[in-house]
C-alpha cells in the first residue's frame, strides 16, 4: 500500500484518537462508564459517589438528564463535542 505522508486521518485514526481522549477524560473525572442506552449516552459515577448538578447546570439547555449517579445526553449531531464538553465539565 502507499504510504500516506499528508492530509487527513483517516477516520478510523480520528475515532480512536477520539476514544482514547474520552477514556483519558473520564479517567481524571472519576467516572465509572461512559456507555449507550436507548439511544442515549450515558455517564455513570461509582458507587458512593453522585454528579455535582450545580457544576453541570449549564448543560441542562442541552437536553441532558441530571441524576444523582448518572448523566444522560441525546446522540444528536455534534454529541461528541457535547460529550468532551461534559466530561470536562465534571472535572472543574
Amino acid at each position: 500500500p502507499k504510504e500516506r505522508r499528508t492530509g487527513d486521518l483517516p477516520d478510523e485514526v480520528r475515532n480512536l484518537l477520539y476514544a482514547l481522549k474520552i477514556k483519558l477524560l473520564a479517567m481524571k473525572a472519576k467516572l465509572e462508564s461512559i456507555s449507550t442506552e436507548d439511544g442515549q449516552i450515558v455517564l455513570r459515577v461509582f458507587q458512593g459517589m453522585q454528579f455535582d448538578r450545580t457544576k453541570l447546570a449549564p448543560f441542562l439547555k442541552e437536553g441532558i438528564r441530571i441524576g444523582v449517579t448518572q448523566l444522560r445526553l441525546p446522540v444528536r449531531k455534534g454529541w461528541q463535542g457535547l460529550l468532551e464538553e461534559v466530561v470536562r465539565g465534571v472535572l472543574t
